[in-house]
């Protein structure tokens, strides 16, 4: 397992990973209990991979009230500490909304991969008074939904210069509903998508799915769309 190091940022302690050698891959882990992140280990064959937690998860400082705006800035703190400049950023569920943000953010960034998470359909004022009922005052989420919240992210995803990949399974009812009424639109918009059949929101998320379906689907996607080098 590779070592977790930290690098600062406005003054506080983002904890990341890094492994391999090659063109910068970035994936977040927003979990303080989920050390073996699979890329980390199968991906570091062809790239440099990082696994960072944002501020306010993971083994991160867990601090309060970072928005979407400063997670690219996160990010680049982190990379520029090892001289890394162009990256692929890829999260899954609440991390896919966050690697938007920071696709969103940066010019740095070469490809986004977003996992279970249809950036289509904002979250409802129902849902967010369900979350402020759900989390503490304190809860760095707070910040980073409401944030999200007031972009039009079918425009967003249209702007943005670098290639894009969305996925889900099908099973994941309310991602999928969202995410196939989209596809055409996403199509225009030169958006590659993949839903994987049976499958539910774990899609992202579960070890044996990430590596014998996800991540050759990503590594092929890279290779074509992205290239061998960014």
């Amino acid at each position: 397992m590779s070592e977790t190091l930290h690098v600062t940022f406005d003054g506080h302690r983002i904890a990341y990973r890094v492994a391999g050698e090659g063109p910068a891959l970035v994936v977040l882990n927003l979990y303080r209990g989920r050390d073996d992140v699979v890329q980390l280990r199968l991906l570091s064959d062809a790239w440099q991979v990082f696994e960072v937690a944002p501020l306010g998860y993971g083994r991160s400082e867990r601090v309060p009230g970072y928005a979407g705006e400063a997670l690219a800035d996160q990010i680049l703190a982190v990379l520029d500490r090892h001289g890394a400049d162009r990256f692929v950023i890829w999260g899954y569920s609440q991390g896919g909304g966050m690697a938007a943000c920071i696709a969103r953010g940066t010019a740095r960034a070469a490809g986004l991969v977003c996992g279970a998470y249809s950036l289509l359909d904002r979250p409802t004022d129902a849902q967010m008074r369900r979350m402020d009922r759900r989390l503490r005052p304190d809860h760095p989420s707070r910040a980073f939904w409401s944030w999200l919240k007031q972009f039009d992210w079918d425009a967003e995803l249209a702007s943005m210069s670098c290639p894009r990949l969305l996925y889900w399974g099908s099973e994941d009812r309310r991602q999928a509903k969202g995410l196939r009424r989209a596809q055409e639109r996403l199509t225009l918009q030169d958006v590659d998508f993949v839903e994987y059949p049976g499958l539910g929101h774990e899609v992202g998320g579960d070890e044996m799915l990430l590596a014998d379906l996800v991540i050759p689907t990503v590594r092929d996607w890279v290779a074509r769309r992205v290239g061998p080098s960014w």
